[in-house]
């Protein structure tokens, strides 16, 4: 796996827009000259362009119907989709819930009023630490920043942040950088990376450079990972991950890219952007999911997979979803 670099979402959201028009009208010499065009205008457009370009080519065994709708999921809907976000985190702050269905939010939210900085679910929020350092958090992310004599920390509590490091220029002296979960740490080697604290591990991609892994307990040797290296951490043991199934940078753009996903990972990925419950039943859970999806859009995301899989989607609300066998005709 080769580094992912950051692209503005906006441009992204506007090579989609653009590789819908082409696909949608393939012999218009317009549409050429006017996509060429645009490109040109611009590194930045290119960058985006290649950019889903190349993630087109890496689900080169998706159909390209089904890559045409998976790519025309809401582009240039920006500010709509951050209007019906705000909406339904005030209707989520004022509703009355299940205990049972909602066992374990307040953990959650204790988590996130008491960090330094934190997401709600579907947002992503950007920050610059004094050292210059950049933390980009995803949905659902809560971080504490420690910066003391020694060393600079950010621990990473839930969630999942890319951290651009720092210079560092205003301390006296070069303090290393770390950042932190209940399983370990990560010590950067002037870099860029992602860090996903899961349930029960820490997941550590490295886009640039070195990072060395030290599980909390001790018990494995630390590890050196470096550029387009992805592992695996627990407080007993340090492993290397298998991405193949989706691209653990695409979310920096507002993207899931999935390759031959299961129906219920990729759910379960989804469901961190989405407000309420979404559930997978078993008898559906092992179909392959592939396509590059929008993340600010979850219910255009369902239409695709109720159009393009054998599936269909029983609602209890809006917001409890499960996803069964489609019934036949």
């Amino acid at each position: 796996m080769s580094a992912v670099p950051v692209i503005d979402p906006e441009l992204v959201d506007q090579a989609i827009a653009w590789s819908v028009r082409l696909r949608l009208h393939a012999a218009d010499p317009v549409q050429r000259q006017a996509c060429q065009a645009w490109r040109s205008a611009d590194a930045r457009h290119e960058a985006a362009w290649q950019r889903i370009e190349s993630m087109q080519q890496a689900l080169a065994n998706l159909p390209p119907t089904l890559a045409g709708q998976v790519l025309a999921a809401r582009a240039g809907e920006a500010s709509a989709r951050k209007g019906r976000r705000n909406a339904l985190k005030l209707l989520l702050a004022g509703a009355a819930v299940g205990a049972t269905a909602y066992a374990g939010r307040d953990s959650a939210w204790m988590q996130q009023a008491l960090a330094d900085y934190s997401t709600g679910v579907g947002q992503r929020r950007q920050v610059r630490l004094d050292d210059g350092t950049e933390l980009l958090l995803n949905t659902g992310t809560s971080v504490n920043v420690r910066y003391e004599a020694g060393r600079r920390l950010v621990e990473v509590r839930r969630g999942e942040v890319m951290i651009t490091t720092g210079r560092d220029e205003a301390s006296p002296q070069h303090r290393p950088f770390v950042a932190g979960t209940s399983d370990g740490t990560m010590l950067a080697m002037g870099t860029r990376f992602l860090v996903r604290k899961e349930d029960e591990r820490t997941r550590l991609t490295v886009l640039e450079h070195a990072v060395e892994l030290e599980s909390a307990g001790g018990a494995s040797a630390p590890v050196l990972a470096q550029a387009g290296d992805s592992y695996y951490m627990t407080r007993a043991a340090i492993w290397r991950a298998d991405v193949a199934e989706f691209d653990p940078g695409a979310w920096t753009e507002g993207l899931i890219a999935a390759r031959e996903m299961r129906m219920d990972r990729f759910l379960a990925e989804l469901s961190r952007y989405r407000p309420g419950l979404l559930r997978c039943d078993p008898a559906v859970a092992d179909l392959p999911v592939s396509g590059i999806f929008q993340l600010a859009d979850t219910d255009r995301t369902l239409e695709v997979l109720l159009a393009t899989q054998p599936v269909a989607a029983l609602y209890r609300t809006r917001w409890w979803v499960t996803i069964i066998p489609r019934r036949p005709q």
